[in-house]
């Protein structure tokens, strides 16, 4: 069967399936197949771009599309999808979340009001951002897809796990150089990417530029080795076609492209990248590949409509009696939840204390290093204007510091605690037999804090004052015995030691003074400062465990509202149940006849 009657045939069996009550029953699942539908018509080839925070992504898509369009250095938790298509003239439209829309300008300037940087941002309305741009490489019906980056790919944004993701046929997958396939993102390729059918994926080795020149080629092997044993390339059902690898630095590549040169160009690794992605998608296999994405996303949402028809028959299976006593055991759950609020108190408490510890051992590695930066910045000073330094230059350098760290480490601290609601997610969802997952505590961010410091410095500005009426008052003297002549040269000479001399006498007092004041204030800010993060720490850590009670409580009420709505049926329809389990076990039938026609097919 040629490309396009098979086409045919899976758009027939697309109509078909639309057009049955059960499929239109299932809200998510229609609008999976109405999302395919469309897709087929139009007939793109999509490349998702992916990757965690801070990866390059923006800057690879910048270089592929030949300018600077796209931020590059946006907040990941506001960041926009952006999907870019070709366009002989460039338009761009925001989709928000409500299903309005939005025209707007196709510019840097226009993006960049959507990152969290820029007061006002609207990013967290936005779904995605449709661009239609001139790019040579979207010629051939190519969509390229910029998502978010995060700190852990697992919390990446639904819109891109359930909408862009799912048609993607190939992915550029952007790891750091630095660090390449942590675990996470091995997790992400094997939940998120492999069960969808998705092999052709491109590893982009970004920050490539890092690698020492003398360790290029053996760290280039052992990542491709790395790779090739973490995806099994070895076994005969190897779920990648291949292993892909590409170092590339992104920054290079963008700038060779800004100034024409040739040399940046070369040495940034992007043109073996585009060049792949130029073979890969006009090669001629792209048809077959979009058909075979089809498929796949097809037999998907068949899988998962199959699940959940399984599920309802499974809840009209049991018994009236079976179903009062599940409902009667979950009422006594949500009426006793001490239990589960103890242990979920008691993981929270265990958590905390784990994150106090590495947050004290990074500030008391703070401490000291600010520390011995202060006493050397006080021991080096040599100047008379030695109290404004203490009292003004000192006290605003160690506000710098203070915000410094607190703007380096709070990222830190919230992977941290986000680690600790994924934990307690992933307790929800063993406990339950479900996917739950948590909404993000929206406490307020770890604020700076004000450095207050009250030292008092000796005044040594008068000094030079000093040394210069002692040397007016020895000059009289001086005249008794030498001739007017020498005297103004010899007072010259005279005051400049005897300023310097007064100088480093009385800097040595007051900063014998002032040491022991800057120490002691520290060390309180010290203790301030921790106190003020363990604060965050709670506030954040008592948002998380409301969150997960709430999660329960509401996982709870709706088990209960459907078993008590299945116990109302049963006792209202009585015979009619019968009925209703005999057409679905039916659609199960027709279900797992779409299934083998579409195998059939291919």
């Amino acid at each position: 069967m040629d490309l396009q009657r098979e086409k045919e045939s899976v758009l027939r069996l697309l109509s078909e399936l639309t057009a049955r009550p059960y499929a239109q029953a299932h809200a998510k699942v229609l609008r999976g197949l109405q999302e395919l539908q469309g897709d087929m018509q139009g007939d793109f080839y999509t490349v998702v771009v992916l990757g965690e925070f801070k990866r390059g992504k923006s800057t690879l898509v910048n270089a592929l599309l030949g300018t600077r369009l796209l931020p590059m250095d946006v907040l990941p938790e506001t960041a926009t999808i952006n999907a870019i298509m070709y366009e002989e003239t460039p338009r761009l439209t925001v989709v928000h979340r409500d299903g309005s829309t939005r025209k707007g300008e196709v510019s840097y300037d226009f993006l960049k009001q959507y990152s969290a940087r820029e007061e006002g941002s609207e990013a967290a309305q936005v779904r995605y951002i449709k661009i239609g741009y001139p790019c040579e490489l979207l010629k051939n019906r190519i969509v390229l897809v910029d998502t978010p980056g995060v700190s852990d790919l697992n919390e990446q944004r639904s819109e891109v796990t359930y909408q862009f993701v799912p048609k993607a046929n190939a992915v550029l997958f952007v790891l750091d150089a630095n660090a390449p396939l942590k675990k996470t993102e091995k997790e992400f390729i094997d939940e998120r990417l492999l069960p969808l059918g998705i092999r052709n994926i491109i590893f982009i080795i970004n920050k490539y530029d890092a690698v020492d020149d003398e360790e290029e080629e053996e760290f280039l092997d052992n990542v491709k080795k790395r790779l090739h044993r973490a995806f099994q390339m070895d076994a005969k059902e190897a779920q990648l076609r291949e292993i892909s690898v590409y170092p590339l630095s992104a920054k290079q590549a963008l700038q060779g492209i800004e100034k024409g040169s040739d040399k940046l160009l070369k040495a940034s690794g992007f043109e073996e990248i585009r060049d792949k992605l130029q073979s890969m998608l006009f090669d001629g296999s792209v048809e077959r590949e979009k058909l075979q994405g089809y498929r796949q996303r097809l037999h998907w949402l068949l899988s998962s409509l199959e699940r959940e028809i399984q599920g309802e028959k499974s809840m009209k299976e049991a018994g009236i009696t079976e179903l009062e006593d599940a409902a009667q055991a979950l009422r006594q759950m949500l009426q006793e939840k001490t239990a589960e609020e103890n242990n979920v108190d008691a993981y929270v408490k265990s958590a905390k204390t784990k994150i106090y510890a590495m947050t004290d051992k990074s500030l008391q590695y703070f401490h000291q290093k600010l520390r011995e930066n202060v006493l050397d910045l006080i021991e080096q000073h040599q100047s008379q204007n030695f109290k404004n330094f203490v009292e003004n230059s000192l006290t605003k350098y160690i506000q710098r510091s203070i915000e410094g760290w607190i703007g380096i480490y709070t990222p830190h601290v919230d992977e941290l605690l986000a680690l600790m609601e994924r934990e307690l997610a992933r307790g929800l969802s063993y406990h339950f037999k479900q996917n739950v997952r948590l909404q993000a505590a929206k406490g307020k961010k770890l604020q700076n804090m004000s450095a207050l410091l009250d030292i008092e410095a000796a005044d040594i500005s008068n000094t030079g004052m000093q040394a210069g009426a002692i040397t007016a008052a020895g000059a009289v003297a001086v005249m008794a015995v030498l001739t007017p002549v020498l005297v103004p040269i010899l007072t010259l000479w005279g005051r400049s030691k005897l300023f310097e001399g007064l100088l480093q006498k009385k800097l040595a007092e007051a900063k014998a003074d002032v040491i022991p004041q800057v120490e002691n204030q520290m060390a309180k800010l010290m203790m301030e400062l921790q106190s003020h993060v363990h604060g965050y720490i709670d506030r954040q850590s008592v948002l998380i465990q409301k969150n997960t009670q709430c999660a329960y409580d509401s996982i709870l009420s709706d088990i209960q509202k459907r078993i008590e709505a299945q116990i109302a049926d049963k006792k209202r329809e009585g015979a009619d149940i019968r009925r209703e389990m005999d057409e679905l076990t039916a659609q199960m039938e027709e279900i797992q006849g779409y299934l083998s026609r579409l195998s059939e097919e291919t």
